[in-house]
């Protein structure tokens, strides 16, 4: 499918690398204008001019002094009207998205407001799902430094319970993520409502495991591949940039990565659509089956044994 209509990976493309490019945008102009609000003495600017550690210390802590409420408060506004614009976006994108799926797949059904308003309860719940995980990993940190302070056990071992820490609250994270995420394309077939909507996938996953794990195997394969020639193709670069300049070489950096997020997407819309073809085909089948047995236990059923029916001669009278 995605060979066949490339306009529909192109089109995931497009909402998902606008949001980020706008994302990425707010945020410098964020940090350029937290950077100009600085006051600069001529004694900080003379300070800095010594090229000596300890005044350009002196200098900077002078300078940063009483702007990290500032920095706080602006932050958090920000990555609010971040989360919300991402919300918005990212549910009127998917809707568009699976209604094109849906109708190459036959089913014809546009993105409706209950749609709308599903996809936009399941990413909400994935943005708070997000939060939890960064609290999650702080957490892990905070736990591991009292353990290790409480138990005087070496670095280690705070090290690695840490990392264990870390590890279950990523592996929690992913497997919500992708639970809400998928959630999505029952909300948009079914027209279900958000939790009604993670059920019916929670359901399909227990009673077709064999199928949803093939479907994520396949795709997660080259999904792996791309990221393994990526991350080698970023580090030759960074190898060769003394002797290349440094602007090409950010630019060809730059190209790598946006190569291989195309390729993400690529593939992330492929997965949807196989997702949506095990949910059309289930459906077929069981359309099928009741077809099959709605003739002989419905009240239009023929009672073979009717002798008007039969193929019997009638005897004279």
């Amino acid at each position: 499918m995605i060979f066949r209509r490339p306009a529909i990976p192109f089109a995931e493309i497009a909402w998902r690398w606008t949001f980020a490019i706008a994302a990425w945008l707010l945020g410098t102009f964020f940090l350029l204008e937290y950077m100009g609000s600085l006051p600069v003495t001529a004694a900080d600017r003379l300070l800095l001019g010594t090229q000596q550690p300890v005044l350009i210390s002196r200098a900077l802590q002078r300078i940063f002094h009483g702007s990290a409420f500032r920095f706080t408060e602006a932050g958090m506004v920000v990555l609010i009207a971040l989360a919300l614009a991402w919300i918005v976006l990212a549910s009127v994108g998917r809707a568009v998205t699976l209604a094109a799926l849906l109708e190459e797949f036959g089913i014809a059904l546009g993105p409706s407001r209950r749609t709308v308003g599903s996809l936009c309860a399941l990413n909400f719940l994935r943005v708070a799902v997000f939060l939890a995980a960064k609290v999650g990993g702080i957490g892990a940190v905070l736990l591991a430094s009292s353990f290790w302070a409480s138990t005087h056990i070496s670095a280690g071992d705070a090290a690695r319970a840490w990392f264990v820490g870390l590890l279950l609250v990523g592996i929690v994270w992913a497997i919500l993520n992708w639970l809400f995420s998928t959630a999505a394309v029952f909300a948009a077939i079914e027209q279900q409502g958000a939790l009604s909507a993670i059920g019916s996938c929670a359901r399909l996953c227990v009673e077709h495991p064999g199928r949803m794990l093939a479907v994520g195997i396949w795709f997660g394969l080259p999904h792996l591949g791309a990221f393994i020639t990526a991350w080698g193709a970023g580090f030759t670069m960074l190898s060769t940039v003394g002797a290349w300049r440094m602007g090409p070489a950010l630019a060809l950096e730059f190209l790598i990565i946006a190569g291989y997020c195309a390729v993400a997407d690529f593939l992330y819309t492929g997965r949807l659509a196989a997702y949506v073809a095990i949910v059309r085909g289930l459906e077929v089948e069981q359309s099928r089956e009741t077809s099959s047995i709605a003739p002989e236990s419905g009240p239009t059923a023929v009672d073979r044994d009717e002798v008007i029916l039969s193929d019997l001669p009638l005897l004279a009278t």
